[in-house]
């Protein structure tokens, strides 16, 4: 089944970098634009770099969560002392 997409109001430095791309891989803009649809909505989502100190923060927030009382009160050493079996 062959789907029609119209984009408009595509800004015109995007479409001559689109038209550049496409000399560049010998396609058509056409191709080249349903190529790269494709791969940006077949590929996996990544989680995208904190863009500011507050994602950053809350992302590590979240993953200081997920150890929060792992240690059950103990310290370092106590630990490595158990996982040596010198106890």
């Amino acid at each position: 089944m062959s789907t029609t997409l119209t984009i408009r109001n595509l800004d015109e430095a995007v479409k001559q970098k689109l038209r550049m791309r496409a000399a560049r891989n010998q396609s058509s803009m056409e191709a080249e634009a349903r190529a790269i649809l494709a791969r940006m909505v077949n590929e996996e989502e990544t989680p995208r770099p904190p863009q500011t100190v507050g994602e950053m923060r809350e992302r590590l927030a979240a993953v200081r969560g997920t150890w929060k009382n792992r240690a059950n009160g103990r310290d370092t050493d106590g630990i490595m002392k158990e996982l040596r079996g010198d106890d």
